[in-house]
């Protein structure tokens, strides 16, 4: 029955999910921006959270760009001095350890 339900949906939007994944949409914005039907957004959903699926990859591998480009701004502005900017990366530094950290030892 899983497999069925995921057959609901082709890989047709893996590339604009990578791209709301850069931008930190959550998966229910993303469907809304898809206008995907319920079906649709239910297996969007729960492909988003399987490890193995083009569509995890897809996500995650956004969310990641989206926080590198940031940083890689981030870290233009604090080579010129901007305090600013070095006082920020630092934070996103530290926040991202710690969310490494948690999900490393807790999984979440």
């Amino acid at each position: 029955m899983c497999s069925k339900l995921i057959d609901q949906l082709s890989d047709e939007y893996v590339s604009q999910v990578r791209t709301f994944g850069a931008l930190d949409y959550t998966p229910e914005r993303i469907c809304k921006l898809l206008n995907l039907s319920k079906v649709k957004s239910v297996v969007l959903k729960l492909r988003i959270e399987i490890p193995e699926d083009i569509y995890y990859k897809a996500y995650h591998q956004g969310k990641a760009l989206g926080e590198y480009n940031i940083d890689a701004e981030l870290a233009k502005k604090a080579e010129t001095g901007d305090v600013d900017a070095i006082t920020i990366l630092e934070e996103r530094k530290n926040e991202r350890s710690e969310k490494d950290l948690r999900y490393k030892l807790f999984g979440i």
